[in-house]
């Protein structure tokens, strides 16, 4: 098997001077000129496995270190990956509403004057259509 053509895979090709002292070939199928250069980057075989290996529960520093690459080359990949595979949900139309209490800023505020000695916990009632739990700190013994 000869010299491919890295734009069509033709075998057809011509001598067409030189490039930073390589030969360089023109291609007779397209005019693609090209030299006889390796392929850059990574093989897509170790692409994809570092997106398996990631998605099967290890961290991106340590696939990093069993491919031999570095970790932002993993985050890289994963990023082309997703934008390439990931499917996007569409958005269903209605709207979730999600109130806090401010309760929680004066808590952290003033530990010592707040809190009843118990937790305290709320459980979902037949008036309230969200879910919630909320537990109060102790008050601080002074």
């Amino acid at each position: 098997m000869g010299l491919q053509c890295k734009r069509c895979g033709s075998e057809e090709h011509v001598k067409n001077g030189l490039m930073r002292s390589k030969q360089r070939y023109r291609c007779k199928a397209c005019g693609l000129n090209f030299t006889d250069t390796p392929a850059r980057g990574k093989p897509l075989a170790m692409k994809a496995t570092a997106v398996l290996l990631y998605v099967s529960g290890l961290s991106m520093n340590r696939t990093a270190k069993l491919l031999g690459v570095s970790t932002p080359t993993i985050q890289a990949w994963l990023e082309q990956f997703a934008a390439a595979y990931a499917h996007k949900p569409e958005p269903e139309g209605r709207a979730v509403v999600i109130e806090l209490d401010e309760m929680w800023h004066y808590v952290k505020k003033s530990p010592s004057r707040s809190g009843s000695g118990k937790l305290g916990i709320v459980l979902q009632g037949s008036w309230w259509t969200g879910n919630a739990a909320v537990v109060t700190r102790p008050p601080a013994s002074a």
